[in-house]
């Protein structure tokens, strides 16, 4: 999947509208995920492999909803990888 280019891409997913953007930094692909609506939400960083498929945005934030992201409230960043063909939290 080619990263997009400019902007954020909005996602609506299970009645929950998202936005998120794909960056590489460090050399490092990162997937960046907040939730549309909130001010100062807390926003999820997951670390991608270098091939990346449509799915995995949805994964992502699947995977952080049922692990304690809470995107409604002010916080650090949660932050995750991808390996192994599912995602981990990162410590």
């Amino acid at each position: 999947m080619p990263a997009p280019q400019k902007g954020y891409k909005a996602i609506n997913h299970r009645d929950t509208q998202y936005r998120w953007i794909m960056r590489n930094t460090r050399g490092v692909n990162e997937l960046v995920i907040e939730a549309s609506a909130p001010v100062n939400g807390q926003i999820l960083v997951a670390e991608l492999p270098r091939v990346v498929s449509w799915n995995m945005v949805t994964d992502a934030i699947d995977f952080a909803n049922a692990n304690g992201w809470t995107p409604n409230e002010t916080a650090e960043p949660y932050r995750c990888t991808y390996s192994r063909r599912e995602f981990h939290r990162a410590d």
